[in-house]
Order: structure tokens, then sequence, then C-alpha cells
């Protein structure tokens, strides 16, 4: 959308409105596109909190949440 915008020629304030964005993330888009063309819109995104917890402990808990209280000696219902 913000591709388009700029295209139409629509300034940055104009499409951060539109988008409801920051001017300078606008301004970072149609940078990033300019530089990589139709690539920069699957930016590929990674990272974040590492996880904490193993697969096996995922299932654990998973299996967990799944099973009926009573049977794991629970009182609850």
């Amino acid at each position: 959308m913000v591709v388009l915008a700029s295209a139409g020629g629509n300034t940055v304030p104009a499409i951060a409105r539109l988008v409801q964005a920051d001017e300078d993330t606008i301004r970072q888009i149609i940078h990033r596109f300019n530089e990589m063309g139709m690539a920069s819109l699957d930016p590929r995104w990674a990272g974040g909190r590492p996880r904490q917890i193993s697969p096996d402990e995922e299932q654990f808990i998973v299996e967990t949440a799944n099973t009926r209280p009573e049977t794991l000696g629970r009182p609850f219902t």
C-alpha cells in the first residue's frame, strides 16, 4: 500500500496518515523498495526472543493441557 501510494504521487505525511504509521517508517519502506525492488516486500524477518523450552518440553505442556485434571490426580474439573 505504501509503495502504491508513493508511486501515485502522495507525500510521505499523507501516506503515514493513510496507513497510520510513523513518517520515518514510511521513508524506510520507500527507500528499501527503491534499493531492492519487489524483494523488499518480503522482508523474511527473523529473530525475537530465543526459545526458552525444548520441543519435548513443549509437547509435554500441550499433552498436559489437553488432559483432564482428574487423570493427573488434580482435584479440578
